[in-house]
């Protein structure tokens, strides 16, 4: 064991010590840094905007097999402090993915589907009265969707991004 002159460990050879076993023993997952830029980048684009975006979280995540090829398919749920969103992704085949939102409380809204990291394309619908919406023929990776209440008093909110 290294010892300072006084018989203990320094602060800057303990901290090295724990870097190094660190790095051996749990290292960073290849491109986790480039996804978590990419994150940063398109939330700060969205915070960019004069939006007062609420930012929902991740509630739960269920896995499911569908169709008679077992096509992979879950649901996830999002909530913030007045409302909740359960969003169903399935794949499609081809590198494309279908969405079904269902938001609550129920009202019609713009729905905007953001690829991450953002190349520009984005996708909107509308939900109906129920709070229903879909998206179809989006491709598979990274995405977030914004939403934003048609009435404009209340704040728009926003998913954190996910992988479809």
């Amino acid at each position: 064991m290294i010892k300072g002159t006084d018989g203990h460990m320094g602060r800057d050879t303990l901290l090295g010590l724990v870097r190094e076993v660190w790095e051996r023993r749990d290292p960073v997952p290849d491109g986790m840094v480039e996804r978590m830029q990419a994150a940063v980048a398109a939330e700060s684009a969205f915070a960019g905007t004069d939006l007062d975006l609420e930012l929902m979280v991740l509630v739960s995540r269920q896995d499911e097999l569908v169709g008679a090829r077992g096509t992979a398919a879950y649901t996830l749920r999002f909530s913030s402090d007045d409302v909740d969103l359960l969003v169903r992704a399935v794949g499609t085949g081809g590198g494309e993915a279908r969405l079904d939102g269902w938001v609550s409380p129920a009202g019609p809204l713009r729905v905007q589907a953001v690829t991450v990291p953002d190349d520009g394309r984005s996708w909107q619908v509308d939900s109906d009265d129920t709070g229903r919406f879909e998206f179809t023929g989006l491709p598979a990776g990274h995405i977030r969707l914004q939403l934003a209440p048609h009435d404009r008093a209340l704040k728009p909110f926003g998913t954190p991004t996910f992988e479809i």
